[in-house]
């Protein structure tokens, strides 16, 4: 025994110099010293749920009654630090609410429930705009937030807001007010809520940028905030940029030691083969792009929305759309009537077409044909033997439309001229036939008119590509009732690129038509003798040819004052015409 007293002792003293050094398992709190804080290691590898909480119930000291749903839970967190004791209770909240599961606290007893039901059982209540202390954000509790909007409209807010915080928070709009109700984590509702104080504002104007954290606010001043959002959606997030150092590597630096090599700024890691993308929506309201980024990467997005939303140059198209037309018409023949009778028709149709005589024959003193007319009358009486009509006419030039359009670059303008025009697509009888029979007609109606649609592209020495798309539709004639009655239409279109310089005129066309038409009426058998027989007939020869011209002017508005010389020079032009109806109609 005396030999083994020593042993005993150095052993005693040996636990007692050792057991302070020595960390706890993971889990279990280590010994508080003067130098540190009390802490524990986060380290749990695929670990149930309730085992895990288990150990924090006996590290915060407090209950924790464990919900059903929990059971069959599985965990891992790997730590490279150590948590402090009085972190562990947001530590223990983050944890559970990555699961969905949320926290109520009632006295000393915490029930672990599903995070909905967390949400519906909120204790705090807070009103305003007021952002969450750092303090609250720490215990990273469940709290509703109830918040008047001034400026915006809580119904447009809402769909932005729910796409940058977690969808385990909840966000009502209370029916008939303009309030927002936020309920959900401390830190979520700060986040919302600094978020509504940068939209909730009078607008600072185009070009006013804001940041909350990794929120940032970006008012447009050219481009529209919903079209520049989808493009921003599809990009990949930009790689974070190489911190700035002076010198190169191995030169001395200002105090006398080597530079070091640009060193990247540390960021997450990234999953090969998977690239983030940028996180955008619009305020249309505002005009105002809303993106989530870490500072870093928000620089390298602000410079993307800087290029894109620059100013862009006006083009003022002219056009004079013209139809150039020939029409020889040459029309020469005799009408006699080859009947005794009082009524008798007339062989060729001149009588009838000119509206000398009714539909019953009978004379009319009126004559409408067009060139020379020579009428023969019966000696002693009224009636009509015969007509002849000599006619050649010629048509040139018709101007169909001037339209002036003014568009931005690269953007399609249109403009269309015209009028509908009803076409009977089906008639139905209705009724129980007989006397009471009733016919109904169908009708869809058809444009005509004058369309235009062109777009035009400017490049650095101000040369214009344009898009061209031009359509001509117009009523060519009716139909007789038995083929309908509808009309039947003439189109004309052109489609076509072209380049031109600012303030050229050049013309496109070549839409030519020729149409040639003889027709010969005549009296059988006398109607073909040679050189006698053209007493005895009629002939009619027509050449009709036409060209549709398109005449086109862009110009080039890229300043105040260009602008503002065509408007008085088109105001000018517009009087003018004005004094000179005036003059004719005095």
């Amino acid at each position: 025994m005396r030999n083994r007293l020593p042993f005993v002792v150095l052993c005693i003293c040996l636990y007692m110099i050792v057991t302070p050094q020595f960390s706890q398992e993971k889990g279990k709190p280590k010994a508080k010293t003067s130098q540190e804080p009390a802490s524990f290691t986060a380290d749990w590898r695929d670990t149930e749920l309730k085992d895990f909480l288990m150990g924090m119930s006996a590290i915060i000291k407090k209950n924790i009654l464990i919900d059903d749903a929990v059971k069959g839970k599985k965990i891992t967190i790997i730590s490279q630090k150590r948590v402090r004791i009085e972190d562990a209770y947001g530590f223990m909240k983050s944890v559970l609410e990555t699961q969905g599961f949320g926290l109520i606290e009632e006295n000393d007893l915490i029930k672990v429930v599903k995070i909905k039901d967390a949400l519906a059982k909120s204790q705090i209540v807070r009103i305003g705009k007021d952002p969450v202390s750092d303090s609250e954000v720490a215990l990273n509790k469940t709290i509703t937030q109830i918040v008047p909007l001034e400026f915006s409209n809580a119904i447009e807010l809402e769909p932005i807001l729910k796409r940058v915080t977690s969808p385990d928070t909840d966000i009502i709009i209370p029916k008939n007010q303009n309030t927002l109700i936020f309920s959900g984590s401390t830190s979520d509702i700060n986040k919302l809520l600094k978020l509504v104080d940068n939209l909730d504002v009078r607008a600072d104007g185009p070009g006013s940028i804001s940041s909350a954290g990794d929120i940032h606010i970006y008012t447009l001043e050219y481009n529209e905030a919903e079209k520049l959002a989808a493009i921003l959606v599809k990009l990949d997030m930009p790689d974070a940029p190489v911190a700035p150092v002076q010198g190169q590597p191995g030169e001395a630096g200002a105090d006398g030691k080597p530079a070091q090599p640009p060193q990247p700024v540390p960021q997450a890691p990234k999953v090969p083969g998977k690239q983030d993308k940028i996180k955008a929506v619009a305020h249309k309201e505002s005009n105002s792009l809303i993106v989530t980024a870490t500072p870093q990467e928000w620089e390298e997005i602000k410079k993307i929305i800087k290029i894109l939303d620059t100013p862009r140059k006006q083009v003022l198209l002219e056009v004079l759309i013209v139809e150039l037309s020939s029409t020889d018409l040459n029309d020469f023949g005799i009408d006699w009537r080859y009947q005794e009778l009082a009524y008798g028709q007339f062989n060729t149709g001149l009588a009838a077409q000119g509206g000398v005589i009714d539909k019953n024959g009978r004379p009319t003193n009126v004559n409408t044909l067009s060139g020379f007319s020579l009428g023969f009358i019966r000696r002693g009486g009224q009636q009509i033997i015969g007509i002849l009509n000599a006619n050649s006419t010629n048509e040139n030039f018709n101007v169909l439309s001037a339209p002036q359009i003014l568009t931005l670059d690269n953007q399609e303008a249109e403009i269309n001229v015209g009028q509908d025009v009803p076409v009977r697509t089906q008639n139905r009888n209705a009724g129980l036939g007989g006397d009471n029979a009733v016919t109904v007609a169908n009708f869809e109606y058809r444009p005509t008119g004058i369309k235009l649609k062109f777009t035009p592209h400017i490049n650095k020495n101000n040369r214009i590509t344009l898009d061209l798309y031009q359509e001509i539709k117009n009523v060519a004639g009716i139909s007789s009732e038995a083929t309908g009655g509808n009309p039947t239409f003439n189109k004309r279109d052109i489609k076509t690129t072209i380049v031109v310089d600012n303030i050229q005129t050049i013309v496109i066309g070549g839409l030519l038509s020729n149409d040639k038409q003889k027709k010969v009426q005549k009296i059988p058998i006398l109607g073909e003798i040679p050189l006698l027989g053209t007493l005895f007939r009629r002939t009619t020869n027509q050449n009709r040819k036409t060209n549709l011209m398109v005449f086109l002017t862009p110009h080039i508005l890229d300043d105040r004052d260009k602008s503002d010389r065509m408007t008085i020079q088109k105001k000018n032009e517009q009087e003018r015409m004005v004094d000179e109806r005036e003059k004719k109609l005095r």
